[in-house]
């Protein structure tokens, strides 16, 4: 019953982001985190939203509430990195990147291991060993 709850939050949150409807899907997230407040996935769509108003450090504050509750969540590391990037604080987000790409390689997802791969070496440069 809870899983298809959560699905139905989580698919009405991205459905506003990708409208672009940033303000509405947050208040969907405070209603998602109100009622599952152990809920990662709840913090990190509450990062991606204020990531999505430029709110950087805010967004970062919420990636970093995903992990606490799931470490293994590389998304939400990715994200992080990006938003570390966006301040100008390369070495954050290529520790973070780091971690996610460690996580995807770890899972097998290649697509996003390949996205993470790109996104070390527009950050650090064609001299990041990875």
């Amino acid at each position: 019953m809870d899983e298809n709850i959560l699905k139905e939050y989580y698919t009405l949150i991205k459905s506003k982001i990708s409208q672009g409807s940033i303000k509405n899907a947050l208040e969907h997230t405070d209603k998602l985190l109100y009622n599952f407040p152990s809920d990662a996935y709840g913090y990190y769509y509450k990062g991606v939203c204020f990531f999505a108003l430029e709110g950087y450090e805010t967004s970062i504050k919420h990636y970093i509430s995903a992990l606490k509750i799931n470490p293994a969540f590389a998304k939400a590391y990715f994200n992080m990195g990006v938003s570390y990037f966006m301040l100008d604080k390369k070495d954050l987000a290529l520790i973070n990147i780091g971690k996610a790409l460690i996580l995807f390689s770890k899972f097998n997802e290649q697509e996003k291991r390949i996205r993470c791969i790109n996104a070390l070496r527009i950050i650090g440069g064609q001299n990041v060993k990875i």
